[in-house]
């Protein structure tokens, strides 16, 4: 028996080799177990970002900005001078309003006004930096004893802070930061890393680390050069096609913010396994980013931490990489396409910045009120600074040789849907633009028309983003009775329904391109599996005399209804709702938004009877109603 077995062996001994080799090669064919490129599925906006910044013509009437990087500091010295009174002798950054200090907010006053100091602004704060610097380094140091919330988000402000004071501080201060942030193990300080979650449960926190062990790496304060690989391979496939990152929901603000501490990874010199497939994702993210910017200059709604003004900040970052990227590649066009568009972003937000307090969302309510600030963080300290530091770090990457260039909206029309990770719709015509979100986040959207801006109309004036009933951040009146957006309602046995309270239970949605010229775009959406057995099919319309939507219901509803919010106040300005039979007329900061409902003749305008608040301000809700199942409508703004 056992002769017998042994020859069974050696006769088995090749099969079972040709399999161990084959299988060797289906694994690393298949990328597993190594950190190998894989090949990317196509770009799905490719030709039409090529289309439209490849063929671009600088209008007679387009003229630059006007500013440069100047402008970063401008607006970033007010946030840090105003923290200063917030600042204990211990260097500890206490909260004007919930006082205490909140997670990250020491860290991120050291990284803004490192981000001054660098520029030779703020010097006369230098020693209350240091300060900052070495109480957040010590708890940084000792997170591995005394868990910190957030401590990834430390790194990098600390690091920038170090570059910024170097040549200003006592040696002897200078080796106790580089012990302190040099000589922590990131697996065990850091709280979203591998060892303590699984890879599948680590999102933007880790993004921040990686940046943050880059620059150190930059600096020679540490090599964790294991950690970063190691890491890093977590996080690419979290990028969708359209190289937009994919956190817990898919918010829109963390897209964004990923791709900022990515590109800065790079910018640090990150050069190891999964370089170029990141870089791809990033060039394309950067890409789709660009084309979802409202011709104001202002980041898309969508998703948690909303309408900050960080967001912009972030955007003028992500943008300053590029645009220096490009440069650097010998492509001047692209280089200055993506100048203008972190100049328009920062642009943006100077309205709320040049205020006194600063506000750090995008309304006019006093700070204190904290209208508009998310529910378990979010505080006014933290994110005022974090302004300060991402406007900081874009001045760092920026090049300030590169011309402006128009970007996408100034040259042409475009209509584009993205996929069912992030489920929005963005259309830009004539200083028009649109965004429409096709399944919301109820927490924080609603489905429909959620963003009607035009360049040089301030952006509440319509609307920039939904209403919700049960928001997950704070406002300073009562809440909604529902969640609104522009969009259709039905009639269904004695029960309205609302495409805006619709999310999870819509059965499909279809985006069709109609019509693109260069002053006009016209597509078609269509919803169905709606409550009641409903479908409904949108026709938008956008050019020089606004936007014009078609509504029309298919199924056994009896009635058809049309809901408009109608901006009541910014939380200082107030505006005029002037209301008639088949219109609604709001005038605000001297210009006008009209609504108006061109067929059925027959139907009928009323306002609803509740107040409507949303981050930027507080609305009313005017409804067209007809029994019949088809409505027309046009909106513009003056």
């Amino acid at each position: 028996m056992p002769a017998m077995f042994n020859r069974s062996k050696r006769r088995f001994r090749p099969i079972l080799l040709i399999v161990f080799v084959f299988f060797i090669l289906f694994v690393f064919s298949s990328g597993f177990g190594s950190k190998r490129e894989h090949r990317l599925a196509p770009y799905p906006l490719e030709e039409l970002a090529t289309n439209l910044i490849g063929k671009v013509k600088i209008r007679a009437d387009w003229k630059p900005s006007g500013v440069d990087e100047r402008l970063y500091a401008d607006l970033s010295e007010p946030i840090v001078r105003q923290a200063v009174a917030w600042q204990e002798a211990s260097g500890r950054i206490i909260d004007p309003f919930v006082k205490t200090e909140t997670p990250t907010a020491t860290a991120r006053f050291v990284g803004a006004l490192a981000g001054l100091i660098l520029r030779g602004r703020c010097l006369d704060l230098a020693d209350r930096c240091r300060r900052a610097l070495t109480a957040a380094a010590e708890d940084l140091a000792s997170a591995d004893r005394k868990p910190l919330p957030g401590a990834e988000f430390y790194t990098k402000e600390l690091v920038l802070g170090y570059l910024a004071l170097k040549d200003k501080t006592e040696k002897e201060t200078l080796e106790r930061w580089r012990r302190l942030l040099g000589g922590f193990v990131p697996e065990k300080n850091y709280g979203i890393v591998l060892g303590k979650l699984p890879p599948s449960e680590l999102h933007n926190y880790t993004t921040f680390a990686l940046a943050g062990e880059m620059f150190k790496k930059q600096q020679g304060i540490a090599d964790n050069r294991a950690f970063i690989e190691d890491h890093l391979a977590t996080q690419i496939s979290r990028f969708t096609p359209f190289g937009m990152y994919r956190d817990p929901a898919n918010p829109m603000t963390y897209d964004a913010v990923p791709r900022m501490n990515l590109s800065l990874l790079l910018y640090f010199g990150f050069d190891g396994p999964g370089r170029k497939e990141l870089a791809e994702f990033l060039r394309r993210g950067a890409l789709t980013m660009l084309l979802t910017m409202s011709t104001t200059g202002e980041s898309p709604f969508g998703g948690r931490s909303n309408q900050q003004n960080f967001s912009e900040a972030t955007a003028a970052l992500i943008f300053e990489f590029e645009a220096a990227k490009y440069k650097r590649q010998g492509n001047p066009l692209l280089a200055g396409v993506f100048k203008r568009a972190a100049r328009l972003s920062a642009l943006s937000v100077r309205r709320w910045l040049e205020l006194r307090p600063v506000r750090f969302i995008k309304n006019e309510f006093p700070p204190e009120s904290q209208h508009g600030r998310q529910k378990s963080y979010g505080y006014y300290g933290v994110y005022s600074l974090l302004i300060a530091s991402q406007f900081g770090f874009a001045g760092l990457v920026a090049d300030p040789s590169i011309e402006e260039r128009p970007v996408p909206f100034e040259s042409g029309a475009y209509a584009f849907a993205l996929d069912d990770d992030f489920h929005k719709v963005f259309a830009s015509c004539s200083g028009y633009h649109l965004e429409i979100d096709t399944r919301a986040d109820l927490h924080y959207d609603a489905t429909g028309l959620g963003r009607l801006h035009k360049a040089g109309v301030p952006t509440e004036t319509a609307l920039s983003t939904p209403i919700v009933a049960s928001p997950e951040y704070l406002v300073s009146t009562r809440e909604s009775r529902r969640n609104v957006a522009v969009g259709p309602g039905w009639e269904e046995n004695g029960r309205v329904h609302w495409l805006a309270d619709c999310s999870a239970e819509i059965g499909a949605v279809e985006f069709r391109p109609l019509i693109e010229k260069p002053e006009t775009i016209k597509f078609g959406l269509s919803y169905q599996g709606l409550p009641g057995g409903a479908r409904i099919v949108e026709t938008y319309e956008l050019g020089r005399d606004g936007i014009t939507v078609k509504d029309e219901m298919f199924g056994s509803a009896k009635g058809l209804l049309v809901q408009i919010p109608l901006l009541l106040t910014d939380g200082n300005h107030t505006s005029r709702i002037e209301a008639g039979k088949n219109f609604f007329k709001v005038s605000y900061q001297g210009h006008v938004y009209r609504v108006v409902c061109l067929e059925p003749s027959g139907a009928t305008a009323c306002s609803e009877d509740f107040p409507a608040p949303n981050r930027n301000g507080v609305y009313k809700v005017g409804v067209f109603r007809t029994a019949g199942k088809s409505m027309t409508y046009r909106l513009s703004l003056d």
